[in-house]
């Protein structure tokens, strides 16, 4: 059996015995996309060792299209404090919304230039392995357009960023 293999089967009992939430969500509340596999990556993760601080949030209205608004994601106060020298080795990120807006996200380290886009509604990355985890992420969303036009109806991104790291 495969590591990989290990983790799926490991995680897929977590999740069917309900012990492995992800940012807070059961296997019944993940969007429709959110795999086996993905949700057993992010338990494995989890029982392995490493340390993790996630948080949901929801952005500022987008009312423009081909205008970013970005969102900030950060340790939570009253999580534990990460060890300086703490490394990132794994991130997970979602996003979901409602409307016909083509909505385009990226996930980005400590500001927005070191970036990796969302392709659908999550995404899983080793992009940002070894920088450091005390930073915060940004979900920055865009909706699709030629130049700045107002859209129909402001458009909400509900959001959530889970950072594994090790010190």
């Amino acid at each position: 059996m495969t590591i990989v293999n290990l983790a799926i089967d490991v995680g897929r009992r977590l999740v069917s015995q309900g012990n492995c939430r992800v940012m807070g969500m059961t296997k019944h509340m993940l969007p429709k996309g959110v795999g086996v596999a993905a949700i057993s990556l992010a338990c494995w993760s989890a029982y392995a060792g490493d340390n993790t601080w996630t948080q949901d949030k929801v952005s500022s209205a987008i009312n423009y299209s081909n205008v970013e608004v970005v969102t900030p994601y950060a340790p939570d106060a009253s999580a534990p404090r990460i060890a300086p020298g703490s490394q990132i080795t794994h991130v997970y990120a979602m996003r979901s919304y409602m409307g016909n807006a083509m909505v385009e996200t990226s996930l980005c380290w400590n500001g927005t230039s070191r970036c990796v886009p969302l392709n659908g509604n999550h995404i899983n990355t080793h992009a940002f392995d070894g920088l450091d985890a005390s930073k915060p992420m940004y979900l920055v969303h865009k909706a699709r357009g030629d130049k700045a036009r107002p859209l129909p109806g402001p458009v909400f991104v509900k959001g959530s960023v889970a950072v594994w790291y090790a010190p």
